[in-house]
This record gives C-alpha cells, structure tokens and sequence, in this order.
C-alpha cells in the first residue's frame, strides 16, 4: 500500500491534553488534536487505487510510559458531533488503576458540549472467540448524561506485545456500530454510525 492520507483539523473540534501520574515519575499523556476533520487522499492497494474524498477522519496522540499500559478506548460521529470515551490500566507499581477515572467527551463544532469522569464501560465477549460482541458505555455529569452499545463488526488482533500496550496481553483494534443515547449539553442525542474502539484480552 503506498499514497496519501490527509486530515484536516476544524478549529475548536479537539480534546485538550491530559495526564495520568503515578508512582516513580510514571506518566501518561493523551490529546485529541482531531476529533472531527475533512478525510481526503488517494492510495494505491496492489496497483488498484482507493480514492479518499469527503471522508471523516479522527488524530490523536498519546505519550510517556506506555510499556503494561492496557486501556479500553472509542471514538464515534454523527452530525456536528464527536465523542471519545476511554478508560487506562496502569501498572500495578505505578498507580492503583480502580482510582484512576475513565472519561467520556462529547466535542461539537465549537469545542466541548459534554465530560464525564464518572463512566461505565462493561465489555461482553463472543463465547466463540473470546472478543468483545457487545460493549455498553455509559457517563454521567451536569453536562452530560450518555449511554452507548457497541456491536462489534470486526477485530484485528495483535498478539501479546511482549512488555509493550498490554504486556501478556492481546491488543484488539474493533470496528462496531454505535447505538448512542442521551444527553450532550442542551442537546438530545439519538443515532446509529459507525466507529472505532479498542480493547485488551489476556490469554
């Protein structure tokens, strides 16, 4: 595959950066410079080309000590809105994960409607596979009050990364279909679109 891929960021429709600190000057950082942009380019697959225009594309970008780090992670659109939802597992020597909150943002054209710290994310596996079939997050706060269910569509696994995002751990990057619910600031949400998540299995 060789070609180009190009996302341009909208002013204001970004998640601001965040860190996590633990034991020993551990630390992890992750920033949503593009929660929503315009998708364009043109890629070349085995000499047939794929054209890219009009699309919706998703950056972000994390940073710090990432080595037996697990998370739990989506991102989802629809109209002028974004939402992004995660929840990170550090090691056991650097901080106490059930302390560390998870976080849910809805993002609109003009920055952040809606965050919540308080958020659920409860992941049901295929007996068949062992992978998520069905994920249901929820977050809940003055400005927000959301639920999600994801129907996972496909996985690809990475294998455990020997002491890399997850150590021991299977690294599953999910494509699903959102069925999100609720409450955006003054807004009502309702809709179904297709998304991204990410997720972890032990072996």
């Amino acid at each position: 595959v060789t070609g180009d891929i190009i996302i341009e960021a909208s002013p204001g429709r970004a998640l601001p950066p965040l860190e996590i600190r633990g034991a020993g000057g551990w630390v992890s950082g992750y920033v949503v410079p593009v929660m929503s942009g315009r998708l364009t380019g043109r890629l070349m697959v085995n000499g047939s080309p794929v054209v890219l225009d009009e699309g919706v594309g998703y950056h972000d970008h994390n940073w710090g000590f990432w080595k037996d780090v697990s998370w739990r992670w989506g991102q989802v659109h629809h109209g002028n809105l974004s939402f992004v939802y995660g929840r990170i597992h550090p090691p056991a020597d650097a901080a106490d994960a059930e302390r560390i909150p998870g976080f849910l943002a809805a993002i609109g054209p003009d920055g952040p409607v809606g965050y919540a710290t308080t958020v659920s994310i409860e992941e049901s596996n295929d007996p068949a596979t062992g992978h998520p079939r069905i994920i249901k997050v929820t977050g809940r706060s003055s400005s927000l009050d959301i639920a999600m269910e994801l129907t996972v569509d496909e996985a690809i696994v990475t294998r455990r990364g020997g002491g890399l995002f997850g150590g021991e751990q299977d690294f599953l990057q999910l494509r699903a279909r959102y069925r999100v619910r609720g409450r955006a600031g003054e807004r009502s949400v309702d809709f179904t679109a297709s998304g991204a998540a990410e997720t972890f299995r032990g072996q």
